[in-house]
């Protein structure tokens, strides 16, 4: 018998400590579970089960549990709630296969996705519903294991997969969050992610200041932020919106992340986010390691464009970043990133990838 308000928090970083207290405040009852091998940089955490939470959020939390034994965490809940780095969505995936049952629901944040790589994995057609979120619903820092910083909170919005499912389960997965919007279905979610169509621009053509930044500080909205770099992504933008339009959405993450109208041009985009208030404080990229680049290719760009190539849309500037990308970083972004063919959708055609979104299934 799954408990409702039982939630298992796959994770430790910053996002997953935010979750568990944010939860716990809230009601429910929250286990928290972090893998063997990272255990001892939550020891503190694993010893007081307890989390100090500051910010716009406050308060010391008791959590029902904090455990490196995964059987253990998803026991009897009815919530499973990865906040994790996209890529360890392979690794979560391969310790949950047979794990889970069909009366659980696991949930990404974000999901990049994700749901269609874990669906893969488990490889069965009547699993668990898998919901994924275009975002954190925190910007928040861990300062230390069992402390937390909220300082700001972000509306976000969910899909789910099977999508079919979407409006039984909607109203009890929103005790969770009020989620905004709902998506059509986890494709439209994966296409609506900001950040790629953000990043790329001041990230490629600022490599240089990234490389460099011992010389000063490197501010990417305020310094990287260009009218070339605006430029850039709006094309990127454009080529996600075609990719959106082919499956029959209308995408509009930019204008929703900025609040501009649909229509915008590059000197829109350049004063929207170039002296943004709440942008130009955020420092960095200081590395050419850093997930503005290394996430955004592999989880994003290369997802964008293998979906696009599988139903026949051409997407030569975000092919263009991903290539300049596998230079820099001597990896081959085609290679290591989470393509149609990893996501199971290779060799589908536009009528089967939207049947399979829907039902769950393959034909």
């Amino acid at each position: 018998m799954k408990n409702n308000n039982k939630i298992a928090i796959l994770g430790g970083g910053h996002g997953a400590h935010a979750m568990a207290a944010d939860l716990t405040l809230r009601g429910f009852s929250v286990n928290m579970y972090e893998m063997p091998e990272y255990k001892h940089n939550l020891a503190n955490l694993f010893q007081t089960e307890t989390i100090e939470v500051t910010g716009v959020i406050q308060g010391t939390v008791k959590l029902e549990k904090v455990t490196s034994d995964i059987e253990e965490a998803i026991k009897d809940v009815k919530y499973i709630v990865l906040v994790v780095p996209a890529f360890a969505h392979t690794s979560y995936a391969k310790l949950l296969k047979g794990k889970v049952n069909k009366e659980q629901i696991i949930i990404l944040y974000p999901g990049a996705f994700g749901s269609l790589l874990l669906k893969e994995v488990f490889g069965e057609d009547d699993g668990p519903v898998i919901t994924e979120v275009n975002n954190l619903p925190y910007d928040t820092r861990s300062t230390s294991p069992g402390k937390v910083n909220i300082f700001g909170l972000n509306k976000v919005n969910i899909a789910f997969l099977p999508a079919e499912k979407s409006e039984e389960l909607l109203e009890d997965i929103r005790r969770i969050h009020p989620f905004e919007k709902v998506y059509a279905d986890v494709l439209e979610c994966g296409l609506s992610i900001v950040n790629p169509a953000v990043h790329a621009g001041p990230c490629l053509l600022n490599i240089g200041s990234i490389e460099y930044w011992a010389r000063g500080d490197f501010y990417v909205y305020e310094h990287g932020f260009t009218p070339s770099a605006a430029k850039v992504n709006i094309q990127i933008d454009e080529e996600r919106k075609a990719i959106g339009r082919k499956l029959g959405y209308k995408l509009t993450p930019i204008e929703d992340f900025t609040g501009m109208q649909e229509g915008y041009d590059w000197k829109e985009l350049y004063l929207n986010i170039h002296g943004n208030i709440s942008l130009t404080p955020i420092v960095g990229p200081n590395d050419i390691n850093s997930r503005y680049l290394t996430e955004d290719a592999p989880y994003g760009l290369v997802p964008w464009s293998t979906i696009a190539k599988e139903v026949g849309v051409v997407t030569p500037i975000i092919d263009a970043v991903v290539n300049v990308y596998s230079v820099i970083h001597e990896r081959s972004w085609w290679e290591e990133g989470r393509t149609a063919n990893v996501l199971g959708l290779a060799g589908m055609t536009v009528e089967e990838i939207k049947e399979y979104v829907k039902t769950g299934k393959k034909k």
